[in-house]
């Protein structure tokens, strides 16, 4: 088939390419230098003789490197995508019509909701192939077989961690609506891999093996290792529970609520401080939500992940009768996160819960085992794991002693996918009925049918009294309905920005909440006004508004002296991460040198019983604030006079390092995965970094290497907006690798345009393939 204009493959991406752009500058400069002296011929041929020298003076010094260039170069045109055309999908029961519009996202209308998830397999594998085989390589410890030495450490990890054996016992207890689903997707996925091989796989020289429905499993515990494994945060806890007495402890830790100054406190104040103690600003996986009343109640929902090429999120538009399904997915998994069925819209939040803990080893005996790890071009390598029964040992001792790992994601319950029954849910009420039923990754889901909303705390949940010891084991498992939930709200409003939103009064359920200046600037936006519409809603997931930093501005304007020019450009600060600030640059300086010197001293002794300690929660200003607050000199750091002078102090350090605007510092480009093997080809598969507005702390949370995922306007009928951050397509080549940066990157000015009609084919009825076993459906 023909490629239509809107798929005709952008080959000027490849002069981005190192030789071509050294070659083709050459070149030029060559033709121009030449031309210019025809009137001396033998000059001009000079000249012509030179520049032919010098390129192969170049090609020859590069060779090995231009080797590869043309290996790349080769994969990406032999790949490269048109119109998609006609195939056969084994499973389906009639055929489906599709359509690849102009923003790169297939429209698929099918007869039944399981041929719908076929062509969807169809579309994810074919414009995210190779994401789908790095995900359940990673997530299996089997990288190193394609990726070479790079991997080893990642491998390692996972193949300790068990995710391969977890996702297996979770694929076999599947509930048959899921087993169904997860075939019907490895069907679609298939057909694609049969039809054309990801310029990545080109390129390392493999083909991926067929999908099963155990890899779809895989990828959903791999996604919520990412939104869970909180075992840093419960290492610290243990180790500053056991440095400080409990008062001390509760009042610098997280979730304790302890409001007000331990009366002896400056007791515990170390005289010398440690580098490195205090992690500030760590990028966790979180996400905002609301529900807004408007002429119809409006979800809007941006998921804040790790950002990369291809995006993190796949947007998905899919019909059968009676049902529009339409919103983000993660590749590899047939269940939209956020989104709308026609009748109902949902969105999901990162539930930050405590679903981890930390038991001594040795209770049912450890045992260790070693494991063979296939290196692209090297001997296997060999790594021993060590499990406590079915519990992972660490391999890093905790305060000298041996620990295993009980992690809910090792349940196969933590897996079972029934969150997709959301996709058929007809009314507030069956889809409450459905989260009950399902256990899987711990979310925070808000969810409207029009006239009702809710919010609700999902997933597979550990009990633990709301009154018990913090540091206790959990004691099974919370039923669904004993899960935290608010349902219609009196003022119509819900919010979930990883916050302590949800009660806790019966049962606790987070760990390491976030402090919630997201959640607080979106009540008050959706405060001030009655009804809200579309555009409000995504003017205000761009808001940029750093409460945060206020308290720090005040007590910097109070420090410095009247005429002391950085007091002049804080008292004009508008209160925002704007990129053109230098003022917000400077108040996120103050507040990094504050923590650091005011935290560290309470802090150090916690490196007498672990030496790699650090503190890395995310509530750090309250216990710090709290201190500054006080103006108690004994509180401070040894030899300091006041709060003020401290203030005016890091003030100055902060000065001396000449503060820029913050777009010059919060620079956020977007990398492919394949540039950790071949760093030159970063122009030609990567997205440059730009100055980005907004910060952690922001509605817009954008920072280099994490983000919004995907941002969504929806109503229970209809999607109004979606962004990503870059395309739908994860070929370099296709119009849509990077089409939708530009308005991603940008505060709203404008609303989307209309979708345009694309490229239409049809999936038809095939034969079942044989699904060949992993090892030999791969080649080098």
């Amino acid at each position: 088939m023909t490629a239509c204009p809107a798929h005709r493959p952008r080959l000027r991406r490849l002069w981005r390419l190192p030789t071509a752009r050294v070659a083709g500058a050459a070149s030029a400069v060559t033709a121009a230098l030449a031309a210019g002296l025809l009137a001396w011929p033998w000059a001009s041929a000079a000249v012509a003789v030179a520049g032919a020298a010098g390129v192969a003076g170049y090609a020859y010094r590069h060779r090995g490197r231009i080797g590869l260039e043309y290996r790349m170069l080769r994969a990406l045109k032999d790949s490269a995508p048109g119109c998609p055309e006609d195939a056969e999908v084994p499973g389906l029961t009639a055929p489906v019509r599709a359509e690849s519009g102009d923003d790169g996202v297939t429209r698929i209308t099918a007869r039944t909701y399981l041929d719908a998830v076929r062509a969807l397999g169809h579309a994810m594998g074919r414009d995210r192939g190779f994401q789908l085989d790095l995900m359940r390589r990673t997530g299996s410890g089997r990288l190193a077989e394609v990726w070479g030495r790079a991997a080893l450490a990642s491998d390692t990890e996972y193949r300790r961690l068990g995710l391969a054996a977890a996702a297996r016992t979770a694929t076999e207890r599947l509930a048959e609506p899921e087993r169904e689903l997860l075939a019907a997707f490895a069907d679609g996925v298939n057909a694609a891999f049969e039809q054309t091989t990801p310029f990545e796989c080109r390129f390392l020289s493999y083909r991926p093996r067929p999908w099963r429905a155990e890899d779809s499993v895989l990828t959903s515990l791999l996604l919520f290792h990412s939104l869970s494994w909180n075992e840093q945060a419960k290492r610290a806890e243990a180790v500053v529970r056991r440095a400080l007495p409990a008062p001390v402890a509760d009042f610098l830790l997280p979730g304790t609520g302890a409001p007000v100054l331990p009366p002896d406190l400056a007791r515990h104040r170390g005289e010398a401080g440690a580098d490195g103690l205090v992690a500030l600003d760590r990028a966790v996986p979180g996400s905002n939500c609301w529900i807004a009343p408007g002429d119809e109640p409006l979800l809007a929902c941006d998921l804040h992940l790790a950002l990369g090429l291809p995006n993190v999120l796949y947007e998905v538009d899919v019909a059968w009768p009676g049902t529009r399904l339409r919103g983000l997915a993660v590749p590899g998994l047939p269940v939209v996160l956020t989104g709308t069925n026609g009748r109902i819209a949902w969105g999901v939040t990162n539930l930050t819960a405590d679903v981890l803990d930390l038991v001594p080893a040795g209770t049912d005996g450890p045992r260790t085992r070693t494991e063979h790890i296939r290196v692209r071009g090297r001997q296997p390598v060999t790594v021993d794991i060590t499990t406590d029964g079915t519990l992972p040992v660490s391999p890093t001792p905790l305060c000298g002693e041996q620990v295993a790992v009980r992690w809910t994601g090792h349940d196969p319950r933590a897996a079972d996918l029934r969150f997709h029954r959301l996709a058929r849910a007809t009314d507030l009420q069956e889809a409450v009925s459905v989260l009950d039923d399902a256990h899987g990754v711990a979310l925070n889901v808000l969810v409207t049918d029009g006239e009702r909303r809710a919010h609700l705390a999902t997933g597979l949940l550990p009990r633990r009294p709301a009154g018990g010891s913090r540091t206790a084991p959990a004691d099974g498992h919370l039923s669904g309905p004993e899960r935290p939930r608010i349902v219609d709200p009196a003022d119509g409003v819900l919010v979930s920005a990883n916050d302590a939103a949800l009660p806790e009064e019966e049962f606790r359920i987070g760990l390491d909440l976030d402090p919630g200046h997201r959640a607080r600037r979106i009540r008050a936006v959706l405060g001030s006004a009655e009804r809200h519409d579309a555009a409000g809603m995504h003017a205000l997931q761009h808001d940029i508004t750093a409460g945060l930093y206020r308290p720090y501005r005040d007590l910097a304007v109070a420090a410095l002296e009247p005429t002391d020019p950085v007091r002049t450009l804080l008292e004009e600060w508008d209160g925002t991460a704007a990129t053109g600030s230098r003022a917000f640059g400077v108040l996120v300086r103050l507040r990094e040198e504050l923590a650091q010197r005011v935290l560290t001293p309470y802090l150090v002794a916690c490196r007498e019983h672990e030496p790699t300690f650090r503190f890395p929660f995310r509530d750090l200003d309250r216990p710090l604030l709290a201190i500054l607050d006080a103006r108690d000199r004994a509180l401070l750091p040894a030899g300091t006079t006041g709060v003020d002078a401290l203030v005016a102090a890091c003030v100055r350090a902060v000065a001396r390092e000449r503060p820029a605007k913050w777009g010059s510092l919060n620079r956020v480009g977007l990398g492919h995965p394949v540039t950790a093997l071949a760093p030159w080809a970063d122009a030609v598969l990567g997205i440059r970094p730009r100055p980005q507005a907004g910060m952690l702390h922001s509605v817009r949370t954008a920072v280099p290497g994490f983000g919004a995922a995907g941002r969504v306007v929806v109503t229970a009928g209809d999607l109004v907006t979606a962004e990503l951050p870059a395309g739908q397509s994860g070929h370099p080549l296709s119009p849509h690798y990077a089409d939708r940066h530009v308005r991603w990157a940008s505060l709203p000015s404008s609303p989307p345009r209309a979708r345009r009609a694309g490229c239409g084919y049809e999936l038809r009825p095939g034969r079942t393939a044989d699904v060949l076993d992993g090892s030999a459906a791969e080649s080098r």
